[in-house]
């Protein structure tokens, strides 16, 4: 199962994943939790906001600041944070994520579509 994940450059530190029935899952709290937000986000994102546009990047870049802020603190050693914590922003920033790229990629077809005349 470690395999599958080797692409995401996570530290996988044991006291911050997941383990069921004594496995530990491939990735950290805030690892899955950015992976969920961009699976469930990008697809939900993609069917009931179609008029997505440029200023909703704005609201994309939102979702992203409550991971920053959890990760800094937590590396300026001002705080600790909690597992539940890092999956909740994890989710949030992987929702960001998706807004930027579904966004990214609506303009690029528009882009192309002017540029050959469709």
């Amino acid at each position: 199962m470690k395999e599958i994940l080797n692409f995401m450059p996570c530290h996988r530190l044991p006291e911050r994943s997941l383990f069921v029935r004594g496995v530990q899952f491939p990735l950290c709290f805030r690892c899955m939790g950015i992976l969920i937000g961009m699976l469930l986000g990008a697809p939900i994102i993609w069917m009931f906001c179609p008029g997505l546009v440029f200023n909703h990047l704005i609201y994309g870049g939102l979702l992203i600041i409550p991971l920053l802020v959890d990760g800094f603190t937590q590396l300026w050693k001002w705080r600790k944070s909690t597992n539940l914590l890092r999956l909740l922003t994890g989710m949030l920033c992987g929702t960001g994520l998706s807004v930027f790229i579904i966004v990214s990629s609506r303009l690029g077809v528009k882009v192309i579509m002017m540029m050959t005349g469709s």
